[in-house]
């Protein structure tokens, strides 16, 4: 499955044409912490996965999620 095709669908209404890449900061695309969580429950709701609170502070870049994500899913 790949993490990135799903997280870029879930953005996309949002990125308003903006690239997603690798290193693209949440924050620079003009994802708030608030988008920033619908986002992580609806990943989780579709990998089946959980993340804990102190994981979810971390996750500044894309890379950041889908090392989080790849770490959960081994």
């Amino acid at each position: 499955m790949n993490y990135f095709e799903m997280i870029k669908s879930e953005l996309d209404e949002r990125l308003d044409g903006q690239t997603l890449e690798l290193d693209s900061e949440f924050k620079n695309l003009g994802i708030g912490s608030w988008e920033l969580v619908e986002l992580v429950y609806d990943l989780e709701e579709e990998i089946g996965i959980e993340f804990k609170d102190e994981e979810l502070l971390k996750i500044k870049t894309v890379k950041d999620l889908l090392d989080l994500i790849d770490a959960k899913t081994k």
